[in-house]
């Protein structure tokens, strides 16, 4: 039977007269990766602040692990990975590691951590600081998981990594998932959500739009976004479509109507090659929507 491990009815957060959540309504069960996606001021960091206790919820009620969200028996059970890269000064990579181990009743090993971070002897000899942006995200998070948590935030967990360290990164997230482990995130990669999360919560404008799946997210995705030859916009341009920008030399616009527009292209003869077509989902629009509301802002 699965177990609810996070329980959230009605949740509203307010700052002043500023109201940040609103009415947020979910559960998150064990073993669930998932994905807490929307735009700046959406409400994520917000909302990870209000599971982790950090933030007394205006109006609703949390529930972690069967407790109240404040509650210090949860202190060690629930760990969090902030979005700053914050690094101690003046400790080497193996007296981070050493302290870290030592304020947990069962710690990760040596051998354990070792596999993890994949750092060379002279790496863990030297400096935090001194390593790269990536390294030092890397072992931040291997940080977290040393206390080996039940329950994982991870706050932009990938912002300054590498190819190389993000591929790392989603290994062993992919190994605590599969260990059991509840991974809660937030990221601005729409395409890293869609292969890693197994659950997305939208959140925009401190309202939770969707509770879905990548499977479902994709499945929805009605609207399709056609480039093709300026010469085939006599053949389109009294169908069903919208968001039309005219170039040069290409068209673009949007439309629901995938078949009927695809046929008309067909029998115009317009060769295949030279149609892009991409979809538009409700993420899409959310972030396009913000970046013109910014583009206004600075006009």
């Amino acid at each position: 039977m699965t177990k609810t491990v996070i329980k959230v009815s009605q949740l509203t957060k307010n700052f002043k007269d500023k109201k940040v959540l609103k009415n947020l309504s979910f559960e998150v069960n064990e073993g669930d990766c998932m994905a807490l996606i929307g735009p700046n001021g959406a409400g994520k960091t917000v909302l990870m602040s209000c599971l982790l206790g950090d933030y007394h919820p205006t109006a609703g009620q949390i529930e972690v692990l069967g407790k109240s969200a404040h509650d210090s028996q949860l202190k060690g059970k629930v760990s969090i990975l902030f979005q700053e890269n914050l690094t101690e000064q003046k400790l080497k990579v193996s007296e981070l590691l050493q302290f870290q181990q030592s304020i947990y009743d069962h710690p990760l090993s040596d051998t354990a951590i070792d596999r993890l971070l994949g750092f060379t002897a002279e790496q863990k000899n030297q400096f935090a600081e001194k390593l790269s942006g990536g390294q030092r995200r890397l072992l931040a998070f291997v940080q977290v998981i040393i206390g080996q948590p039940d329950i994982i935030f991870l706050d932009e967990p990938t912002a300054g990594m590498d190819t190389s360290t993000r591929k790392r990164f989603w290994e062993i997230v992919n190994e605590l998932k599969a260990a059991g482990k509840t991974i809660i995130y937030s990221s601005h990669y729409i395409e890293e959500v869609e292969h890693t999360a197994d659950r997305i919560l939208v959140l925009h404008d401190g309202k939770l739009l969707r509770d879905t799946t990548p499977y479902l997210m994709r499945a929805e995705e009605k609207e399709k976004v056609f480039t093709l030859p300026l010469a085939y916009l006599e053949n389109i341009e009294d169908q069903s479509i919208y968001n039309l920008s005219v170039k040069s030399d290409r068209i673009t616009f949007t439309t629901k109507e995938v078949q009927a527009i695809w046929q008309i292209l067909e029998d115009a003869g317009c060769p295949i090659e030279d149609i892009e077509m991409a979809n538009r989902t409700l993420l899409d629009s959310i972030f396009e929507n913000e970046r013109e509301e910014k583009a206004h802002e600075n006009l």
